[in-house]
């Protein structure tokens, strides 16, 4: 989001002023916004984000709140169903504009790499929840949420861990070998 100020000698400052470097899911963002700018034209369904909100193909489908309890995990459950249902809320209400589309496909991707690669990896090797709880803030939650909110300033890190227990939902990420 940029930011135009005007002075009293009517030059004008362009930009956040945010001089760090992107991340690779805050690039792909940018190029997003840039490339559909304000065009909020209704477009099918993108292929990529149908395989995403869709259940895993060739995993039993089971609910949430069993594949939280069978990873030892039930104590988020209620959280988690709320959060999951939000974001299914939010992905229906805005499934036909493009720009949310995409935006959805680099993040849901981004929770579910990280996941295989940081987060499954503790589960293994029983590092204990509060170990697994403090990656995931640090290494999705933080990351995700800093990447999509000059996009989008409703996204809260509850709304990425709504995204979280969806992909959960759907059998993309495990929480143990049940799907």
């Amino acid at each position: 989001m940029d930011v135009e100020l005007n002075y009293k000698d009517n030059s004008v400052h362009n930009g956040d002023n945010i001089f760090a470097p992107l991340s690779s899911l805050e690039k792909a963002i940018d190029i997003i916004i840039k490339k559909f700018g304000d065009d909020e034209e209704l477009v099918d369904f993108i292929e990529d984000l149908s395989d995403l909100v869709n259940s895993h193909p060739n995993r039993e489908i089971v609910g949430l709140e069993e594949k939280l309890n069978a990873g030892g995990r039930g104590d988020l459950v209620a959280d988690a169903t709320y959060l999951k249902n939000k974001f299914e809320r939010r992905v229906a209400k805005n499934q036909l504009l493009a720009i949310e589309q995409h935006v959805y496909v680099q993040i849901l991707s981004a929770i579910i790499s990280i996941w295989k690669q940081k987060i499954r990896p503790l589960i293994n090797s029983n590092s204990g929840d509060m170990k697994v709880d403090e990656v995931i803030f640090e290494e999705i939650l933080c990351p995700i949420h800093k990447a999509v909110i000059k996009y989008d300033s409703l996204i809260t890190t509850e709304s990425v861990s709504g995204m979280l227990y969806f992909l959960t939902g759907k059998c993309h990420v495990r929480w143990d070998g049940i799907c």
